[in-house]
């Protein structure tokens, strides 16, 4: 079963600076995540709930 040859984007101004910015960082700190977001969005949930 043969897979679909799909386009490939390519990315342009900005958005191609900060994805750069990103894979750079990302290579100079391998086994790092960054779980802020997921961090505020459970402290949100329960501030919400008055559990906080």
């Amino acid at each position: 079963m043969a897979t679909a040859i799909r386009a490939i984007p390519t990315l342009y101004g900005d958005t191609a600076r900060t994805f750069e910015n990103e894979a750079v960082r990302t290579e100079q700190n391998p086994g790092t995540q960054d779980y802020r977001r997921e961090a505020k969005v459970v402290s949100d949930f329960l501030k919400s709930t008055n559990v906080l």
